[in-house]
């Protein structure tokens, strides 16, 4: 078996000593968190499921991965300069959900990065967890947060109108960008889809009374001209697009909220 000069086993690749694995309630929990963000640092992980001692935590997701096969370590991640120490990110395996599955198990997703062939291809690895990061920081606020409730893109598209979540891409809503003075060079209605990059809400409750909020999440880290076909740059033409859907109201008819607001990290 292959290991370091201290003992230990390749983190780039699973190595497997043997050890005879109990799944325990808290590896369920595991693969749940991993099934409903697609992708999660060690960190993360550890934040959600609070572990009496987080060096054992951190020890059985080795063994997870190593032994169970039950989750896996994204081979792209390997790709930064400090792969070696930076925490590890985890995502759940097919055969790991393939158990969750059959336990019937599967818990809602948090990020449509998840649910492969539905909602869309998963964008680039560091785009990815752009996103990721961006949700669970708002889902880890609420947690800690008095009469706070993290409302995920799954909870929002099974209250969404049928028409919605039978389509191929539920997320996705077209809307008409018209000449304005954001855009002064805009000189005739300019049509596109709006596929957001997370979306979520908050529910609030308010002397006793519930109330939402939603988000639609956009993480950009530039803004080329040359992926909008109007010449504006593509953050421009994003802000202009959810302007429009906003005044709209297609995030009514299509998701079946009752308002919306723009998140861009």
């Amino acid at each position: 078996m292959p290991k370091d000069r201290l003992g230990r086993r390749s983190r780039f690749r699973r190595t497997r000593t043997g050890k005879i694995i109990q799944l325990t309630d808290r590896d369920i929990e595991i693969l749940r968190c991993l099934y409903r963000y697609r992708f999660l640092r060690a960190p993360q992980l550890v934040a959600f499921l609070k572990p009496r001692s987080e060096k054992r935590f951190i020890e059985r997701l080795g063994d997870l991965f190593h032994e169970t096969g039950l989750i896996d370590r994204p081979k792209a991640q390997w790709r930064t300069f400090d792969a070696h120490y930076a925490p590890i990110i985890y995502e759940l395996s097919p055969k790991g959900q393939k158990h969750l599955e059959a336990l019937g198990a599967l818990s809602q997703r948090a990020t449509s990065l998840a649910r492969r062939g539905r909602l869309g291809s998963t964008p680039q690895f560091d785009h990815a967890m752009m996103i990721v990061d961006a949700t669970v920081e708002v889902e880890l606020e609420t947690i800690t947060a008095p009469d706070q409730r993290f409302v995920p893109v799954d909870e929002i598209l099974e209250r969404a109108p049928e028409t919605t979540w039978q389509t191929s891409k539920p997320l996705a809503i077209q809307v008409t960008i018209r000449p304005c003075s954001e855009l002064p060079a805009l000189k005739a209605p300019y049509s596109t889809h709006i596929v957001p990059d997370g979306l979520y809400g908050i529910e609030y409750l308010i002397d006793g009374e519930k109330r939402y909020r939603f988000w639609a999440l956009e993480c950009e880290n530039r803004s080329p001209t040359w992926r909008s076909k109007t010449g504006f740059s593509h953050t421009a033409m994003k802000q202009a697009a959810y302007d429009a859907l906003i005044r709209s109201g297609q995030h009514r008819k299509v998701w079946g909220i009752p308002n919306l607001k723009l998140r861009v990290t």
